[in-house]
C-alpha cells in the first residue's frame, strides 16, 4: 500500500457509508498524472479484501469514483476487470455502473464484450448489463446502442444463465425498450428466464405498457424455502442495519445478501 500524495489520502478518506454523496475528489489535488496510481489502488487486492472495519477497505471505492470524475478512459478495462473479482460485492455492483456511465460511448464496446463472454461469472456479466442501462439512461443519444446490445445478447440467451437473462430483461424495462418485446417473449417461451428475477411475460408486458392487466393469475414465483424465510428477511430489512461491504446473507449461503435472498423475496 505504497502510494504517494495525494493518492495516499484516499487510504484514510473515510467510510463511504458515512459520507453523503460523492465528494469532489479533484479537490484533493488529483489530476490525470495520478491515474496510474488510482488504477493500481482500485485493483489492489490487499485493499479490496482488507478488514471490512478498516478505513483502507474503502480506498478502492474512493479511487474508482475519482477515476470516473477524471474521465480516465485508460481505466475502463481495469474497472470492467473488477466485475469478476467483485461479482458479489454490493458497493461494486451499485457504483461501478455509475462510474462506467461517466465514460459514455467509450465504455460500450468493452461492456458488450464482457456481457457476451460466457467465461465471465454470471453476476459479473449482469454488472455489464447494468452498466449499459446506466449509460443509456444518462446519455439519451446512446440509449438505442445500449438497447441493441442487450437485445442481441438476449436473442442468443440460454437456460444456464437464466438469472442473467432475467436481469437483462429488467434493464430493458428500465430503458423502456418496448420494441424488444418479441425477443423478450422468445426468451420466456424458450424457458430461459428466471421468473423470480423478472416475473413472467405478462408482468413484463404490463411494465412496458403493452397491457393494462394480467389475463392469467400471477404465479407464485417463490420457492417454499424462500416463503418460509420471507418474514425474517422483511424484519431484517426494517432494522436498517448497516451492512459491511463483505457481510454475508443471513440465510447462511455464504453469498452477499443483495446477491442472494434479497432478490428472491420479490419478483421485481
Amino acid at each position: 500500500m505504497n502510494y504517494a500524495d495525494p493518492v495516499n489520502k484516499l487510504l484514510n478518506y473515510g467510510n463511504c457509508q458515512e459520507i453523503k454523496g460523492w465528494p469532489d475528489y479533484l479537490k484533493l489535488g488529483l489530476t490525470h498524472e495520478h491515474i496510474p496510481d488510482l488504477i493500481r489502488m482500485v485493483t489492489d487486492r490487499e485493499l479490496l479484501w482488507a478488514d471490512q472495519d478498516s478505513m483502507e477497505v474503502w480506498a478502492p471505492v474512493h479511487a474508482w469514483r475519482a477515476l470516473g470524475q477524471l474521465r480516465a478512459e485508460e481505466a475502463i478495462k481495469p474497472l470492467i476487470g473488477l466485475f469478476n473479482e467483485l461479482s458479489e460485492d454490493d458497493w461494486a455492483s451499485d457504483e461501478l455502473p455509475e462510474v462506467l456511465a461517466l465514460f459514455g460511448t467509450k465504455a460500450i464496446q468493452p461492456l458488450r464484450e464482457h456481457l457476451s463472454d460466457s467465461s465471465n461469472k454470471e453476476l459479473a456479466r449482469a454488472t455489464a448489463a447494468n452498466c449499459l442501462e446506466e449509460i443509456g439512461s444518462k446519455n439519451p443519444s446512446l440509449k438505442n446502442d445500449c438497447i441493441s446490445i442487450l437485445v442481441d445478447y438476449l436473442d442468443q440467451s440460454t437456460f444456464d444463465v437464466s438469472t442473467l437473462n432475467g436481469l437483462v430483461i429488467a434493464h430493458l424495462i428500465g430503458l423502456e425498450a418496448v420494441d424488444s418485446i418479441d425477443v423478450i417473449r422468445k426468451a420466456f417461451n424458450n424457458g430461459n428466464v428466471d421468473l423470480i428475477v423478472a416475473g413472467d411475460v405478462e408482468d413484463v408486458e404490463i411494465l412496458l405498457g403493452l397491457r393494462a392487466e394480467r389475463e392469467t393469475p400471477q404465479p407464485n414465483y417463490l420457492n417454499p424455502e424462500f416463503e418460509e424465510l420471507s418474514s425474517s428477511f422483511d424484519s431484517f430489512k426494517t432494522k436498517k442495519k448497516k451492512i459491511g461491504r463483505n457481510d454475508p446473507c443471513p440465510c447462511g449461503s455464504g453469498k452477499k445478501y443483495k446477491k442472494c435472498c434479497l432478490n428472491k423475496t420479490s419478483p421485481h
